[in-house]
């Protein structure tokens, strides 16, 4: 095997299905989009590519968990990075998705094994929080919220494929997660050391709780009521919020952590075009339009960036502990 390709295997990081999380969020927001007005084959060669991204990389990830087995539980036991093993069974959720309009028998098999994954990763990632012998505050960044978004995530796809009951326990689950861990993260940045700044653009996780959520709770309930509202709102407000802070991120060095903008976003703006239709506001719905297209030129940039840091070897070291 040549030593750059197993070095790449031996170091290849969970983070990295980030960007298939990031794909996908713009190929069904672009679908999303087809069903008000642009045609409706808009988002199909983008959800096309987030299939093959994330085919490629779950045999990268295969791979490394056979051949280097001990590198992989370095990873599981590792407070943060352990955290993006939900990306993966998100990841699968989204596939699901992806699939669900074409082929429904399979997408209802890709989607089983998505939600029994990810419950498995929930349950070993809490079960990972509440056995460790102590935690150092500034371990604590917003890649923890990720399981909580992939509870919140399931119920869409749980309702569209008559699981109603198992959408419930799933949102349930992720809202309980999200408003304990919301807590502890804003404790950490407001009482503690700044997140590094590499880390940066994972504040714009904090988006996808409640924008994914309120997406979720309006497919289970099939209304817009208070509950829907507030859930929409917290989302926008942390939006704007957000924004005001994007500015000086521009001049942090590249690497996965600046896909952390784009599945979050692709939420809020596929949220925007949903509270217009059920609100009867046209401003949420070009409000919506506007995020989706700067989440599609991110997604082109970051494409293009993530192959040059490829080629460049950046993904084959050692992360930072």
């Amino acid at each position: 095997m040549n030593k750059s390709f197993r070095d790449c295997v031996e170091h290849f990081p969970l983070s990295i299905f980030a960007m298939v999380m990031g794909v996908a969020g713009l190929g069904l927001g672009l679908r999303a989009w087809g069903e008000h007005g642009a045609p409706a084959w808009l988002g199909e060669p983008v959800l096309m590519l987030a299939w093959m991204m994330f085919f490629l990389l779950g045999m990268l990830f295969i791979f490394k968990a056979v051949r280097y087995p001990a590198e992989t539980i370095i990873d599981l036991r590792h407070p943060v990075r352990l955290n993006y093993l939900a990306a993966i069974s998100i990841s699968i959720v989204l596939m699901s998705m992806v699939l669900h309009p074409h082929e429904t028998l399979p997408a209802k098999g890709i989607f089983a094994l998505g939600a029994s994954f990810h419950l498995i990763v929930t349950i070993l990632v809490v079960n990972f929080w509440m056995h460790h012998a102590r935690f150092a505050i500034t371990q604590v960044n917003p890649a923890w919220f990720i399981p909580a978004v992939g509870n919140v995530l399931i119920a869409i796809p749980a309702v569209a494929f008559g699981f109603t009951e198992i959408g419930w326990f799933f949102f349930s689950a992720g809202l309980l997660f999200w408003a304990m861990l919301m807590t502890i993260v804003f404790y950490r940045i407001l009482f503690h050391e700044p997140l590094p700044t590499r880390a940066l653009p994972t504040l714009f996780i904090l988006i996808a709780p409640p924008a994914v959520g309120f997406i979720a709770y309006v497919e289970l309930t099939g209304e817009l009521d208070a509950f829907a509202r507030i859930l929409f709102f917290i989302a926008l407000f942390l939006t704007i919020l957000l924004f005001t802070r994007i500015r000086g991120q521009g001049q942090i060095p590249f690497s996965l952590a600046y896909w952390s903008y784009t599945f979050p976003l692709a939420a809020m703006s596929i949220a925007l075009m949903e509270m217009a239709h059920l609100a009867g506001v046209r401003f949420y719905f070009w409000a919506g339009i506007a995020l989706l297209l700067f989440v599609a030129v991110l997604v082109l940039v970051f494409l293009a960036m993530t192959v040059r840091a490829g080629f460049r070897g950046s993904f084959c070291r050692a992360e930072d502990p």
